[in-house]
This record gives structure tokens, C-alpha cells and sequence, in this order.
């Protein structure tokens, strides 16, 4: 497993001035120029360095400032919450109907944000790296166009993986949808998109009502899964505190590695957004 920072190459200093003092037009022009050389293109995600001096509400403020700038902010949750934490609140991967990645500090599982929320799937993500973890945490990114050259040497795969299957919404309200309907790989502008969490797909198949996953299917996600559990198509980078990544949602997998925290205050804190993107150059075709 290699300990090279795949972000080195990626990473971009922005001024003082700008994160104290900025319009949503600067960062815009400051932005999207990185969103289109680097989030619709290799390797499918920047790096701003420069905020360490920012304390957590300016940090707040500038991360959804930031964010507006390549697009519409979208909800997480169904408070309508636009920047949410993500560190360990001690929960297990699918456990109950709170049970989420971004609350434990379990490591691999790369998946995609939001898949299983009824509507807009996020473009883009970003985490700001308030506190980093002592040990671990590093963050692991798969694109999509390596992973659709290996899965197409397998006969039928591809087909499989565009069909719709049920993600569990992990939404117990009273009324609201239990499953939502989706494909893995989903053609759109000429592209395909990708959309997994494998453990809420399972978790939907298992619903009352729902029909089980095929056997074609568990193939396709178990050689999926093995895919992405290999290395050399990763790309793996760890944040600094100070630092705000953005990535690709439709084209990019995503995990980290499993971390551990001090006892005490400081233990990892990212600052999570999603966004939807809304002008025409950054949502239009993948350019490699």
C-alpha cells in the first residue's frame, strides 16, 4: 500500500485576504476554474490549503461560501441541514435507522454520497478538515473510468449494474419512503454516473415487500467491492488541519482509511456540504 499523498499534485493556497474578505463572485472566479481542470477531469478532486488560521465558525462560513460558488448547497438530512460534522459518534455502518459512515470511524466501504436520498444526488462534496485524527483517516478515491474498464471484461456486468435496485433511505418518519429506486450506473450528458453504498442496497432488498438481490447481482457488487478494495486503483491523500477538498460525486468513489482519535477535545472533525452543480461548465461531460 503506497503512503504517497495523491493530493500533493492538487493542492492550492488561497490568500488570507480572500478567506476573511471575500464575494461570492471571487471565490466563484477563484473556483471554478480548479472545479473544471480538476473535478470534471483527473483526478477528481482539489485541495484548498491556507484556512488553518480560520476558527470553526469562520471556517463554517467560508466552507459554505465556498461551496455556493460551483452550485446550489443541498440538504442532508430531512432537518434541511447544509454543513454537517462528520466524526465518530460511535455508530456502526447501517446500524439502526441512524447508523451512518460519516458517524463512525470505520475505514474502506467506498461508496458515493447520498445515494439512497430520494431526488438530487450531489455533483460535488467537500470536507474541511477541522481536527485530523491521530492515527488514520486518510482519505481513499476510486474514479469511475478505471472501474468501468475492469468491469467491462466481465460479460453482463455493466448490464447488471444498470439496473435500478432499492437503497434503504434510512428514514424511519412516519409516511416517508422506505427504499429509493436507483441504479449503480446511470447514463447522463452521454456518461455514466455511479451511485453505490452497498450495505444500504442490502438493507433496502431486505424490506418487507422488496424482492431480494439476484444472483447476478451479488456478483456484480462482490467483483465491484474487490475492485475497489484494491490499491493500485486507488488514490489516497490525507487532509491537514486548514485544508478543504473538494470531489466529484458522480465519477468518484470514496472511503478513508480507519482512524483512531486522542482522548480529549481534539478529535477528527471534517465540515461536510453537498453541492448540486448549476452551470453548464461544470456539470457538462467528464473530460480526461
Amino acid at each position: 500500500m503506497t503512503t504517497q499523498d495523491s493530493f500533493d499534485s492538487v493542492r492550492f493556497e488561497v490568500s488570507k485576504e480572500l478567506t476573511k474578505d471575500f464575494t461570492l463572485d471571487q471565490l466563484r472566479a477563484e473556483l471554478q476554474p480548479y472545479a473544471r481542470r480538476y473535478l470534471d477531469g483527473e483526478p477528481g478532486c482539489f485541495v484548498l490549503t491556507g484556512l488553518q488560521h480560520l476558527d470553526l465558525a469562520q471556517s463554517q462560513a467560508f466552507a459554505l461560501a465556498a461551496s455556493s460558488a460551483l452550485g446550489d448547497l443541498l440538504p442532508q438530512d430531512s432537518a434541511g441541514t447544509l454543513l454537517r460534522e462528520v466524526r465518530d459518534r460511535g455508530m456502526k455502518l447501517g446500524e439502526g435507522a441512524t447508523g451512518r459512515y460519516s458517524d463512525s470511524r470505520t475505514g474502506g466501504n467506498l461508496h458515493t454520497d447520498s445515494p439512497h436520498r430520494p431526488g438530487s444526488v450531489p455533483d460535488y462534496f467537500t470536507l474541511t478538515c477541522i481536527h485530523q485524527a491521530a492515527v488514520g483517516g486518510d482519505l481513499v478515491l476510486v474514479r469511475l473510468p478505471g472501474l468501468l474498464e475492469r468491469l467491462g471484461e466481465h460479460a453482463g456486468v455493466l448490464e447488471t449494474l444498470r439496473r435500478p435496485v432499492h437503497f434503504d433511505t434510512r428514514d424511519d418518519t412516519p409516511g416517508a419512503p422506505r427504499t429509493t429506486l436507483r441504479p449503480v450506473l446511470e447514463a447522463r450528458h452521454g456518461k455514466d454516473h455511479v451511485h453505490y453504498l452497498r450495505e444500504y442496497i442490502e438493507i433496502g432488498h431486505r424490506r418487507p415487500g422488496i424482492a431480494p438481490l439476484t444472483d447476478a447481482q451479488v456478483r456484480a457488487f462482490d467483483l465491484l467491492d474487490g475492485l475497489l478494495d484494491s490499491p493500485e486503483l486507488w488514490s489516497r491523500g490525507r487532509l491537514r488541519e486548514g485544508e478543504m477538498i473538494f470531489i466529484d460525486n458522480r465519477w468518484t468513489l470514496h472511503g478513508r482509511v480507519e482512524f483512531q482519535d486522542l482522548q480529549g477535545d481534539h478529535q477528527r472533525l471534517m465540515l461536510r456540504t453537498w453541492i448540486g452543480a448549476v452551470h453548464p461548465q461544470l456539470a457538462g461531460s467528464l473530460t480526461s
